[in-house]
């Protein structure tokens, strides 16, 4: 009798694997922002930064036979050594892949993809917040933010952030100047304080100076020896610090010492021959042209501030002599203009992506205040004007995200710049000094 078979039964289907969901960024810029790479004279092109890549990409980039065909041995050594190379033109650093028509070539040749991603991004950036939300900002630098001219800019965010690969988190934990160590849970209350003040200003700089007086209260009322610090005992140092009288700021100080070398060093930065004087630069000018004798003239200048500069995005001459009788524009509408801004700075979590005391960032915001302050002021007293104009503070806010805020970090800064902060936080009557005379 033959066995009866069994039955086979058909294998039920695999249930398709769920599609990961993409996690949309959070915008933290204004609601309805636009933006639009066009119409810009290739600002972000020819700016005095370093665009640096990962290693495997500049080889990428520097193995291609268009690439090598175009550049030099010495753009190729730069390029493989993971920085954009520049070259000058016309008083400006230019990449050298930017054509007359300031265009990229090496997006016309290869495409978008085959550039760098830092190129490709720009202006958008992206960080993760306390609460691992994808965060999305924009920078200031761009014309068409500052401008708002373009498509959506909340609609570009997913693709940006593509072609970014990789997103900033912020730091497990930051400390004060005395050395407490806070995590995330305990330092960003700190910080919506600072968020929640700053939104109700004009004055930036007088809250600022403030908010330094409440962290000095908030240090001193955190238990001292061995006693653990806990979420209970920040909040009890908080609410002494909310009762702690501040000092005025006091006017008519002078901007002292280091003051004068802050400008110097990073105002003077931005000014010719200083701007074009970079390390991935090529084709650098001949011994007798005294580039290195200029600069330091051209500090000198900033530090007495007189004589007249060739600054960035300032299409006249500024004659340093005449910055004190411009009325420091951070008041006001305008101060409320600024302090928007570093309340979105804040919220940015950018300046929370590497571990250091919380008191160096709010010298970041004080130092991106009167930058942007000083900056208008330059470009008023260029135009023979006492009275900074609204693009004035729009394009110092730019300056101050350039040199302070996103794209110079404090680890890439130079020693001397690292030295001021330190001082201007090891001695804070110098830093009141420098935010009075903005102020005033």
């Amino acid at each position: 009798m033959a066995s009866k078979q069994k039955k086979r039964r058909k294998p039920k289907a695999r249930a398709a694997a769920p599609t990961p969901r993409v996690r949309k960024p959070l915008p933290v810029f204004r609601e309805g922002q636009r933006f639009a790479c066009r119409d810009c004279p290739a600002r972000c092109c020819r700016m005095p930064w370093g665009v640096a890549m990962k290693q495997d990409e500049a080889q990428r980039i520097a193995s291609d036979p268009w690439v090598k065909e175009r550049l030099s041995d010495e753009a190729l050594a730069v390029l493989a050594g993971g920085v954009l190379p520049m070259t000058e033109r016309d008083r400006r650093p230019a990449c050298v892949f930017l054509d007359e028509d300031q265009w990229c070539g090496l997006q016309k040749e290869k495409g978008h993809a085959f550039i760098p991603r830092a190129c490709q991004v720009f202006p958008f950036g992206f960080t993760r917040d306390e609460n691992d939300r994808l965060l999305g900002s924009l920078s200031r630098l761009c014309p068409s933010v500052r401008d708002d001219y373009g498509e959506p800019a909340v609609e570009q965010l997913h693709d940006k952030l593509e072609q970014q690969g990789f997103v900033h988190n912020t730091s497990t934990a930051m400390s004060t100047l005395t050395g407490v160590i806070l995590p995330r849970s305990q330092y960003f209350p700190i910080v919506k304080t600072w968020e929640s003040r700053l939104e109700r200003t004009d004055n930036p700089l007088e809250t600022l100076a403030q908010l330094f007086d409440w962290m000095s209260a908030f240090e001193l009322a955190l238990p001292g020896g061995h006693e653990k610090v806990n979420d209970e005992t920040v909040q009890k140092a908080m609410a002494a610090a909310d009762d702690a009288e501040p000092t005025p700021l006091r006017t008519g100080s002078g901007l002292g010492y280091h003051g004068r070398m802050f400008y110097a060093h990073v105002m003077g930065h931005l000014c010719y021959p200083v701007r074009v004087s970079l390390d991935h630069r090529v084709g650098k000018p001949p011994w007798f042209h005294f580039a290195g004798l200029r600069a330091f003239l051209l500090r000198m200048m900033w530090l007495a501030m007189r004589g007249t500069v060739d600054l960035l995005f300032v299409d006249r001459p500024v004659p340093l002599g005449r910055v004190a009788r411009v009325v420091p524009p951070v008041v006001g509408e305008q101060g409320r203009t600024v302090a928007a801004f570093l309340v979105e700075s804040l919220r940015r979590r950018q300046l929370f992506s590497q571990p250091r005391q919380l008191q160096a960032v709010l010298l970041d915001l004080a130092l991106a205040t009167v930058l942007t302050s000083r900056f208008a002021r330059c470009s008023a007293a260029a135009k023979g004007k006492t009275e900074a104009a609204p693009e004035d503070v729009a394009e110092g806010l730019g300056i101050a995200e350039l040199m302070v805020i996103s794209h110079i970090s404090p680890t890439r800064a130079s020693t001397l710049l690292q030295r001021l902060r330190w001082a201007m936080l090891s001695e804070p009557f110098s830093l009141r000094r420098m935010l009075s005379t903005e102020a005033t």
